[in-house]
């Protein structure tokens, strides 16, 4: 029987971004989330020693290079990380990390449960190993979407498919044996998956549209369409679906009958002030503006 989940709150991480003042641009501190804590930030250098948590941490670095030294278990490990570079701390470690220079980061923890699947090897989450600063492009989509979803201060459900694709990527690069052969994979949507997925947005736009159903469209994985879809399309399923809301809208806004509050409810937008902040996001200008303008 599932159980409820606590929420995942700034109280249970290290606190090493409020201890050494780095300047947070967003965190999922009150929004809810079960599976998962996150944070953007731009990161003062900092010598400081992250404990033991009973979770796992994992940083991209979305600056950089920089400068890293890394200490755990008496092994001292210095790199020069690049943008994209990866540090993960499993569960039950410490680690003092010494950085170097200012750095944009993405903060993300994660429950120890997700890596317990009845498919993960046995006691997957004591097997795990440390991370600093490899590059890996699927741990590095998936944080990516993590920082936008934060951003965007949306619900623990729009988070948690990729919290459990995080912890699955985790998993088989620290257990999953190397294929015999080197067979290459496309890893794009085909042209059927593309405009399948494309007319269930545009059939479901007033809705809340997830992650999964848009994978479930395609007849993928979460995970596996989070990733196929952003280098088919160049940007995440997120970002497509906020840019085909904001289209939406500049239709709508041509109807001078139609109030904002009801455009950005036609739209998929929770309330006015959504819209609003969205479409200036997108195009520059307000709603109201863009209506005034003629823009039609």
């Amino acid at each position: 029987m599932a159980q409820a989940r606590a929420i995942f709150g700034q109280g249970e991480t290290h606190g090493i971004l409020q201890r050494f003042g780095a300047r947070v641009g967003a965190s999922s501190e009150g929004l809810g989330w079960t599976s998962a804590f996150a944070s953007t930030q731009r990161e003062q250098p900092f010598e400081g020693c992250f404990h033991e948590l009973s979770d796992c941490l994992m940083v991209l670095h979305r600056g950089g290079p920089v400068d890293v030294a890394f200490n755990m278990g008496g092994r001292s490990v210095s790199r020069h990380i690049p943008k994209g570079g990866i540090f993960f701390l499993p569960a039950n470690h410490r680690c003092n990390v010494h950085l170097r220079g200012p750095l944009e980061t993405t903060h993300i923890y994660l429950r120890a449960h997700l890596f317990e699947a009845e498919s993960t090897p046995p006691a997957a989450v004591a097997g795990l190993a440390p991370i600093f600063g490899e590059r890996d492009s699927v741990l590095e989509h998936l944080a990516s979407a993590v920082g936008e979803i934060v951003a965007e201060s949306a619900p623990s459900l729009s988070v948690d498919p990729i919290a459990q694709a995080l912890a699955n990527r985790f998993i088989d690069i620290n257990f999953k044996r190397p294929s015999a052969g080197p067979a290459r994979r496309d890893y794009r949507l085909t042209e059927p998956q593309l405009r399948r997925v494309r007319e269930f947005i545009d059939q479901n736009i007033e809705s809340d549209i997830r992650l999964g159903a848009m994978a479930e469209a395609c007849g993928v994985s979460p995970a596996y369409f989070l990733r196929m879809f952003k280098i088919t399309t160049g940007v995440s399923p997120y970002q497509y679906v906020l840019n085909e809301r904001v289209e939406r809208a500049k239709i709508l806004l041509s109807n001078t009958s139609c109030s904002l509050a009801e455009v950005a409810l036609r739209c998929g937008f929770s309330h006015q002030e959504h819209l609003g902040r969205m479409f200036r996001r997108f195009t520059g200008v307000t709603p109201g503006g863009y209506r005034r303008a003629g823009n039609i």
